[in-house]
């Protein structure tokens, strides 16, 4: 394993490399520090001896015993045959200009995290006992082999609609971090709680709103959500507090709770408020818009893999309901429903992905809107000025920040803003304008504007594989 050695110098890690003659880098999805010089980068990339996708994670910064263990806990993993895992397919060690470099391939798995799902409203108290019950039983078999996950959190645990659960990070999430790896059984509990509440119960990760302490010491999920049977509450809060031997012991236990298939067709949505199965379901198996590869977590062990990390910083969702705004007080999301919204191609064939723009103001990160993809060069193949997204407040708004969630950096963006409807781009005054754009975006005015239409147009978008493009996942308007 690893690239074949030569005389050249060491190439930089960008996208066209190849790994072992076989992995061709494509694109960053994201990127963490875990700690001290360790530096981890994952990369899209095709498997060109497969044709078909991987994900490659590039880890630098690590001392001799550190890359041992790292690479030593990739390959356990990748003998673990348990479908409810995903698969690590190679790992090598090669020098580029950053230095010694550990890569570890792995299968890229297309569905959003557990996270993600409960951000917007817990899982139905059967649907979560299945959901950690299968996560319960696939560690089991781990187990059976002398192998513990280590760092378990929502975000390595991925759920396709009709599908089992897939954990990610196996061995490795804590091998990168430096953890013990020696508690699986709480982190299984503390799946339960977050998927019974939408809280987290455990220090040490920010994915999800931490629950009050003292709700926390009393393990009990009751406590936070009502509708939860005793028997459940008990399983939790025992499982919580070390009561099970081990992962099968906890998995036998929720055997004998109610639980609800995962592979049940998927209904259209009722008249009433879904619940957030249903809502995360409805959601990404029509249309299959889902940006998120998920499997991200397992690598970086933190609540990566929904969009890159230089669009989501440290902190649960983006963009944020509340931010401050320099020298203005707070600013605050000017919707409380997701507002009017369309996409704006005037110069085109009047529209464009136009079934997916609701996935960049849903408040989910996981999802999003993006551009067609354009040939020859950045500027929509000469073809057309710009492509946008269109939001309709319904009133004038004053608004003062403007905040983006974009799936890469690179695109050239400008904020405009009118009170009426636009036939073309210039029918909307210029507010301002960022070349360059980074992926996580924001946008402060230089003094309020209040307008009802305002218009998220680009002018140019990144390289995306062979072509050019940019997706939105989060967009927000703060006044």
């Amino acid at each position: 394993m690893g690239v074949k050695a030569g005389d050249a110098p060491a190439p930089a890690a960008a996208p066209g490399l190849v790994l072992d003659e076989r992995y061709h880098l494509d694109q960053i999805r994201a990127e963490q520090s875990p700690g001290g010089t360790t530096h981890a980068v994952l990369w899209r990339a095709m498997d060109a001896s497969l044709d078909r996708r991987v994900a490659v994670l590039l880890v630098t910064g690590l001392n001799r015993t550190s890359r041992k263990r790292l690479v030593d806990a990739a390959t356990a993993a990748s003998q673990v045959g348990d479908a409810r895992f995903a698969r690590v397919l190679d790992v090598g060690t090669l020098v580029l200009a950053e230095g010694s470099t550990t890569w570890i391939a792995t299968e890229w798995v297309e569905a959003p995290s557990l996270a993600a799902v409960v951000r917007g409203e817990p899982l139905r108290p059967s649907v979560a006992t299945e959901v950690v019950r299968q996560c319960a039983e696939a560690l089991a078999v781990a187990e059976r082999d002398g192998l513990t996950h280590g760092r378990l959190h929502p975000d390595q645990v991925l759920l396709a609609p009709g599908a089992l659960p897939r954990i990610t990070g196996l061995g490795v999430a804590a091998a990168l971090h430096g953890d013990d790896g020696s508690d699986d059984v709480t982190g299984l509990g503390a799946l339960l709680f977050a998927a019974l509440t939408g809280r987290w119960p455990l220090d040490g990760w920010t994915g999800l709103p931490a629950v009050d302490p003292r709700v926390a010491r009393q393990a009990r999920p009751r406590s936070v959500r009502a509708g939860i049977s005793r028997d459940l509450d008990d399983v939790t809060h025992r499982a919580l507090t070390g009561d099970y031997a081990d992962a099968r012991a906890l998995a036998r236990a929720l055997a004998t709770l109610p639980t609800e298939a995962l592979d049940a067709p998927v209904q259209p949505p009722p008249p009433s408020r879904p619940s957030g199965w249903q809502r995360w379901a409805w959601r990404v198996v029509p249309p299959l818009v889902v940006l998120a590869i998920g499997l991200t977590g397992w690598a970086l062990g933190s609540d990566l893999g929904r969009v890159p990390t230089t669009a989501r910083q440290p902190h649960a969702a983006l963009p944020p309901a509340r931010a401050s705004a320099p020298g203005s007080g707070d600013a605050v999301l000017v919707w409380h429903r997701p507002p009017a919204i369309s996409s704006f191609d005037p110069e085109g064939d009047g529209e464009e992905n136009d079934g997916a723009v609701g996935l960049a103001v849903d408040r989910d990160p996981t999802t999003s809107w993006s551009t067609d993809s354009y040939r020859a060069d950045p500027h929509f193949g000469g073809l057309k000025s710009g492509v946008g997204l269109l939001i309709d407040l319904g009133r004038p708004v004053s608004v003062r920040v403007a905040e983006l969630a974009l799936t890469a950096p690179g695109a050239d963006v400008e904020i405009r803003a009118g009170d009426r409807p636009p036939q073309q781009a210039s029918d909307l005054r210029l507010i301002r304008a960022r070349a360059a754009a980074p992926a996580r975006t924001r946008i402060d005015l230089s003094a309020p504007e209040t307008a009802r239409y305002w218009l998220i147009w680009f002018t140019s978008v990144p390289r995306d594989g062979a072509g050019y493009r940019i997706g939105v996942a989060e967009v927000a308007l703060l006044g």
